[in-house]
């Protein structure tokens, strides 16, 4: 049984992700705010074993509850594979510094670094025993090494997350059953997120227009091609633990 936790996935890239995975060998672990009931019932008629959990990121008291009640439905010892894709994510705030709300800074932080954090931290500790392929993804982007006005939480988050794969790559080198981490950069999709982004003030992000573009131009690539590119990387051997990949050049 191939096992796969993927987090945010009722919409966007999430969504696509675990559409991409829905087959009979594998067993789902769908992670979002709200449950998406059409990926449930897909995975009903391809007979593909899903547990989903209605579960809110800017909450982490209940971390180390919801990573047990997952892990133990996993049976170890018929794993092939067991993956996490840390896929949860907001831009929001999107304004400068000094403008935020207190709560804004606190959940971008959250559900962009901590959270993750705290995932990845359950994930090797329970499965430092099992000898199988075990990965984790971690949906990084472009803002993670470029500053952009007004993004400055999700910039910063962002590059946290991207810093943490490569110590838990270097880390993981010694250990006798290795977890691979990567960090995936999915470029510019079509999702609800650009879709806030483009409605943000000049004022407030200052390279609106520019991302308003990009939508005229038909340069947003699709959640469905990003999941499938994603996955190809996911289940490639060769991979290198505590890297950044980035779409464009896979």
């Amino acid at each position: 049984m191939n096992y796969y936790i993927i987090t945010g996935a009722s919409r966007g890239l999430g969504r696509a992700i675990a559409e991409n995975l829905l087959e009979k060998d594998n067993h789902l672990f769908c992670i979002s705010r709200r449950i998406n009931e059409d990926v449930v019932t897909d995975a009903g008629m391809k007979d593909c074993r899903i547990d989903y959990f209605e579960y809110d990121f800017n909450f982490l008291e209940e971390m180390d509850m919801l990573a047990e009640t997952i892990f133990e439905r996993v049976n170890f010892s018929k794993a092939k594979t067991i993956c996490l894709i840390n896929n949860a994510a907001t831009v929001k705030p999107i304004m400068p510094v000094g403008k935020y709300p207190i709560f804004d800074i606190i959940s971008n932080t959250n559900v962009n670094m901590v959270a993750p954090m705290l995932l990845i931290s359950e994930f090797i500790r329970r499965t430092e025993d099992a000898n199988c392929d075990k990965k984790i993804v971690n949906i990084s982007s472009g803002a993670a090494k470029k500053p952009y006005y007004g993004w400055g939480s999700y910039c910063s988050s962002k590059a946290a997350i991207d810093m943490f794969t490569a110590c838990v790559g270097l880390e993981q080198k010694n250990a006798v059953n290795p977890v691979k981490i990567v960090s995936f950069n999915p470029g510019i999709m079509d999702t609800e997120m650009q879709s806030d982004i483009r409605q943000s003030s000049v004022e407030n992000f200052e390279m609106v227009e520019k991302f308003i573009e990009y939508q005229h131009q038909g340069a947003l690539k699709s959640p469905d091609y990003v999941a499938k590119k994603l996955l190809e990387l996911l289940h490639n051997n060769e991979i290198k633990s505590g890297m950044i990949y980035d779409i464009n050049e896979l």
